[in-house]
């Protein structure tokens, strides 16, 4: 959606976001009269499409809209991204390939080289120093190369933390595929990792298989065991990260989106830069993953359809939760926002697809291990999905 359709619809994007909220009358099967008159239009609006109401609840806003001659336009907010059309315009593909992501990937590199050296040298020692000379052998390595090596790989991974974390331009690329579909899984973590990672904030729902790491709790706990700082930070922290997430459960860690507030809470964070940047670096998943209710699922997905720079749609199989997002995306006209991408070998399902929906446009593919094929193509297709998104000419 663009900014003077939202402009025409409410004003500023936190304004209208305040609208979506939980009327008490709604939620009930048969909403009693004349709660819905007290509300005003933009709070109707949001009301009519709130899957937290009822249908009749619903109903009951969509009547009261067109008793007072108001157009029942559906509600509809668009959180603002982080790159504007001078950046496309000026930069292009370097502003994800260029001097910046060199840094990133070059100073986590040296984090691992730094590591390898470290285990290369302890060992060269150990199978070129005769026995009586071992222990002047491990003196050395103890005073001299382990602090050298150590300070180059925390210098590295201090650059690689603040490369990643103040990121300033990261694109926003919605991921649409076919949820729950084992065999799909690992070439799509692949090729999300690999080639769509660069562009920034990766987002997507998350199903049975692609999901947020379920033991990520794991690694603070073991580090606890032989930290006292980590065992004290641990400890303390874990009751408050429960109540966080007991009353905000989009605002930190996965994100749920289950009620009105989720939404709003979810909605908010995507305008976290800093949040994202981390959330995205640090995870194995390379994503942002969102987890819904199926009352919520399509409401989500629309409000990621409107707030990316880019729309990559997954092709290699597609369920009645992916035509959907397909006719929404028709009915949107946002094909041209659109990348289309499938599966190695399953080029021919996925034509088949784009033939029965009447749109002319490539699909990319990609190996099993996550390798795009017809890379530079790829590319120019997603900065010409950017582009369209902030309408700026080729």
């Amino acid at each position: 959606m663009s900014g003077d359709d939202q402009a025409a619809m409410g004003g500023d994007w936190r304004v209208q976001l305040n609208d979506l909220r939980t009327v008490r009358e709604l939620r009930a099967e048969n909403p009693p009269d004349g709660a819905a008159q007290r509300l005003a239009d933009r709070v109707l609006r949001a009301a009519a499409e709130n899957p937290d109401h009822s249908p009749a609840g619903r109903a009951a806003a969509e009547a009261e809209l067109r008793a007072r001659g108001a157009a029942p336009a559906p509600w509809r907010v668009s959180v603002p991204g982080f790159i504007k059309p001078a950046d496309l315009e000026r930069r292009g593909n370097k502003l994800f390939f260029g001097w910046g992501r060199a840094v990133r990937v070059w100073s986590g590199r040296f984090v691992y080289f730094s590591l390898l050296a470290l285990i290369g040298v302890a060992g060269w020692m150990e199978f070129n120093t005769p026995a009586t000379d071992r222990a002047v052998a491990e003196h050395v390595i103890e005073t001299m190369w382990a602090p050298r090596i150590g300070a180059i790989a925390l210098a590295a991974l201090v650059v690689w933390l603040l490369a990643s974390a103040l990121r300033r331009k990261p694109a926003r690329v919605l991921l649409l595929r076919k949820f729950n579909t084992r065999a799909l899984t690992k070439p799509l973590e692949r090729m999300l990792a690999g080639e769509l990672r660069p562009y920034g904030h990766v987002i997507s729902l998350s199903d049975q298989h692609l999901r947020r790491d379920m033991f990520g709790w794991l690694q603070p706990a073991l580090l606890s065991l032989s930290n006292p700082l980590a065992a004290i930070w641990f400890v303390i922290g874990l009751p408050i990260r429960f109540l966080f997430r007991l009353f905000d459960r989009s605002g930190m860690g996965p994100a749920v989106v289950l009620s009105a507030q989720d939404y709003r809470n979810l909605a908010r964070r995507l305008r976290d830069r800093i949040g994202l940047n981390l959330q995205v670096a640090l995870v194995s998943k390379e994503a942002f993953l969102v987890r819904t209710s199926d009352g919520w699922w399509r409401a989500v997905v629309r409000l990621m359809l409107d707030s990316s720079d880019a729309i990559v749609v997954d092709l290699s199989k597609v369920g009645e939760g992916a035509a959907w997002e397909l006719d929404v995306i028709r009915e949107e006209h946002a094909l041209e926002r659109c990348v289309f991408v499938a599966l190695w070998g399953k080029a021919e399902e996925a034509r088949a697809v784009l033939a029965r929906a009447g749109v002319d446009a490539p699909c990319f593919y990609y190996a099993p291990d996550g390798e795009m094929q017809r890379r530079a193509q790829f590319r120019a297709a997603m900065l010409a999905a950017m582009r369209a998104t902030h309408r700026v000419s080729a």
